[in-house]
This record gives C-alpha cells, structure tokens and sequence, in this order.
C-alpha cells in the first residue's frame, strides 16, 4: 500500500514537472515573450478605442440622463458673462468626466488649496493641470481659463492611460515571460468598466503611470542593483504626491529588497548560509537602501503637509485673508459655510503635533473623516449593500484567481525539496526566472514560496480596496 502511493506521488510529481516543463519551452523563446512593436502597436490600439468608446458612453449619457441633486461641491460658479460658445460646447461635451472629485481637481488647479475640504486631495495632479495649462492657454484667448483646465485634464488622463497601456505590458513581458498573459491583462485592462475612473478628471491615471514606471524600473534590469531601488523611489514618490495610497507602494521596494538580501540567485544560499562578513555587510546595505528609499518616497508629501500647515494654521486677520484668493472664492466660501485658511478655531488638527517619520500630513485623516465619514470599517454599514452587491463579481474572480495560484502553489511544493524530481525542478525553475527577477522565481530548499507572499498581500489589497472604505471614489486621493 505504502509503495503505491510512493509510486502514485512520483508520478505526480513527473506529471508536474512535465507539464512546468513544456509551459517553459513554449513561453521561454525569444519569439514568445520578448518586446513585440505589432503586439505593442495592438495595446495601443485597444487603449485609444476603448477611450473613444468611453467618451462616447460618457457624452450621450449626460446629454440624456438628468444629474440627481446632490449636496457635494459643486465648486465657484462662472458667470456665464465670462463663458464663450466654445466655453460651452467643450464643457457639455466633457461634463460627464468632471463630477464629484474631479470637481475639487479643478478648483485646486485654479484657484489652489483655499479651503478645507481640499485637503484631502493630493497635490501633484492638479498642479500638473495647472502647469500645462499656462503653457499652452495664452494661445487661445476665447477658452476660459477653467475650461482649459478641463482639456489639459482630459488630455492628460487621455495620453497617461496609453501610456499605462504600453507599460503593463512591458511589465507583464518581465514577470510572466508570456505574451499571451501580458495581451489579455492589457485587454481586461483597457475594457474593464472601471476604467472610467482613467478617462475622468481623477488623479487614477497619472498615479497608475508613476506606479507602473516605478516597477518597470524596479524589475526590468536586476543588475543595477543600487541605482534601480532609488529611481523607482523617486517614481513612487510622484505616485504618493498623487494619490495617498500610494504609500502602499513602498512595500514594492521592501519586498524586493528583502528577497535580494535574504536569498542569493546566482549563489543559491540564503543570507545565513553566508559568511559573517557577508551577513553584516547585507545587512548594512539594506538598511541604508530601507533609509534612502524612505527619504526619497516621503519627501514630496512631507512637505506638501508643511506648506499646507503654514498656509492654513498661521495667525491672520479676515481682511488679508480675503486677499489671499479671488472675491468670488472668498464669497463661495461664506455663502457655503466652507472652512477657510486661518481660521484656527475650526481648523481643529492645526493644534495637533507632526511626526516627520510618517509623510501622511496630520490634517489628512481629520479631513476625511469630517468630510467624507472615513474611517476604520466606516465603510461597511448596511446602506452600502448595493455597493457589495457591485462589487461581488470583482471579489468572486480575484478570489478565484489568488486562491488557484496557491493551490498550485501546495503541489509545487508539497514534495520534499531533496527528491531527484524535485532537485529537477528546481534546476528548471531556476532556468525560468534566472537573472530577470528574482523575487519572483523559486526560493530553494524553501518553505515560502515567494510567489504566494505576493498573490496574499495581491489578494488582501484587492480586498481592501473593492470592500473597504476606499470603495467610495471620494475615499482615496
């Protein structure tokens, strides 16, 4: 009995290592996974329809169907004095992108931070806006100025989204060696209904372009073993200026840098198979990496948060707070009861201390939670089933999918690493990953794989951000 399933195990395991095998020699030649301009040239394609098909939806839509009334901001009117025929003709034919956020995007691009409530907004999209638009709205004097926010908006989420397209799937060529894995994540990508959220003026674009540059940099060339962690340091902090949960992305460079200190590739040992000396000076270079990179990522919102503390918590009269912005936003601002700058009594965070270990500013989470009710499980409450019932299918397919990735996973690694089948394969995955990125091939003679580490933290942030307070497209900016 007890050599029977000997016998059954071994053949199971051949049968896995066969079939691991053959999906290497079908998706390891060149002509297979490597850079290809048609393939390229086809993502492209499909990220400009799928924006034009968005325009289209978004336009009819809002031709047809009436806005709910609402009680959101609906930022400074424009006297329609100061509005041309085009003014109107563009601003009926975007106005379907430029709800809800996108409404404080554009009055922070405008006019700046004026009120309280924009906080909780991040700074580097709209001042990307506002910088594009002085470059090139001198040219045609009949656009109002704000409705040339909206067109280089537009534009900017238009060109990002392309880009992301191009992007993920070079990514996908690095991690997965298939270009048939990379071409349908870029389809799902361009078609999923999600993606409205790219083509409206929200910071979602400009924030996957700077998360995607900063992988791609991370991964594409393993040899540059320094310069790489710093420069996707630098591309994450423009996603964290962009977007607050951007923080997440450090965990990029935590991981990466982890597996690169604790397991060595081309060696094949781990870091305490390792001399003493070695031990030390790994060590040494991940903690000065860890330190670096972390100075580098919060630098920007760090001192976002210290303007904005100086802007808004410095001692000033009502006369020269008025100065400091337009009549009409100063006058907006007393007719809709808004917080303004200096007003010390309401702005109750100002009285709280700073930490400049952690870059989230300490107005940030005061402000959320006042405006926006968010907070730890203030998201799931009974109204919101709708939202869950949405969401289902989303939740149903990452669950699926990280939940057959670990079982795979189990087979893999459920046979004892010393057995000749698995020493095989570990010399065939270590063929499959080698020196293109180490962090996500085979740990040998392992227990953890470090694939599954990252489908649960995958699995987990999916999660979070399908179920949790982050839902809600007024939650995270």
């Amino acid at each position: 009995m007890a050599i029977g399933i000997e016998k059954e195990k071994e053949v199971n395991t051949s049968t896995l290592l066969t079939n691991f095998r053959d999906h290497l020699n079908s998706s390891d030649s060149s002509k297979e996974w490597q850079w290809d301009a048609e393939f390229a040239f086809f993502v492209l394609k499909q990220c400009i329809i799928s924006r034009i098909l968005m325009f289209i939806i978004q336009f009819i839509m809002n031709v047809v169907v009436t806005d709910y009334p609402t009680d959101a901001f609906q930022g400074v009117p424009i006297p329609k004095a100061e509005l041309s025929q085009v003014d109107h003709w563009i601003q009926i034919a975007f106005g379907g992108l430029i709800r809800w956020d996108a409404v404080h995007f554009l009055h922070i691009a405008q006019y700046g931070y004026t009120y309280e409530s924009n906080l909780a907004f991040f700074p580097l999209y709209p001042t990307l806006i506002y910088s594009l638009t002085l470059i090139w709205s001198w040219a045609l004097p009949f656009i109002h100025f704000s409705t040339a926010v909206i067109l280089t908006a537009v534009i900017v989420n238009f060109i990002a989204f392309a880009l992301c397209g191009q992007l993920l799937y070079a990514l996908l060529l690095i991690l997965t060696k298939s270009t048939k894995r990379a071409l349908l994540a870029c389809i799902v990508f361009t078609l999923n209904p999600a993606s409205v959220f790219f083509s409206a003026v929200y910071s979602e674009s400009v924030y996957m372009l700077l998360t995607f540059c900063g992988m791609f940099v991370l991964y594409a060339d393993p040899s540059l073993s320094f310069v790489r962690y710093i420069i996707a340091a630098l591309f994450f902090s423009f996603a964290f200026a962009t977007r607050s949960n951007g923080i997440f992305n450090f965990g990029y460079i935590i991981f990466q840098l982890t597996l690169e200190t604790v397991y060595s590739v081309t060696l094949h040992k781990f870091i305490w198979e390792r001399d003493c000396g070695t031990v030390l000076l790994k060590l040494f270079r991940f903690i000065m990496l860890i330190t670096i990179c972390w100075g580098i990522f919060g630098s920007q919102v760090v001192s976002h948060g210290s303007r904005m503390h100086h802007s808004f918590c410095s001692r000033n009269t009502t006369h020269s707070r008025a100065k400091e912005m337009p009549d009409i936003v100063y006058q907006y601002a007393l007719q809709s009861k808004l917080v303004l700058p200096h007003d010390l009594e309401s702005l109750i965070w100002c009285r709280k201390g700073r930490n400049i270990l952690y870059p989230i500013p300490s107005f940030y989470n005061y402000v959320q939670e006042k405006y926006w009710q968010v907070e730890p499980f203030g998201y799931w409450q009974l109204k919101k089933l709708p939202c869950f019932i949405m969401a289902a299918p989303a939740i149903f397919i990452v669950s699926y999918g990280s939940l057959f990735e670990i079982n795979l996973l189990k087979r893999m690694h459920g046979y004892s690493w010393h057995t000749p089948e698995c020493e095989q394969y570990t010399a065939v995955s270590n063929s499959y990953v080698g020196a293109n990125i180490s962090g996500f091939g085979v740990v040998q003679r392992g227990s953890v794989h470090p694939n599954s580490v990252f489908v649960i933290a995958i699995y987990l942030f999916n999660h979070s951000t399908i179920h949790g307070p982050s839902n809600s497209p007024s939650n995270i900016r």
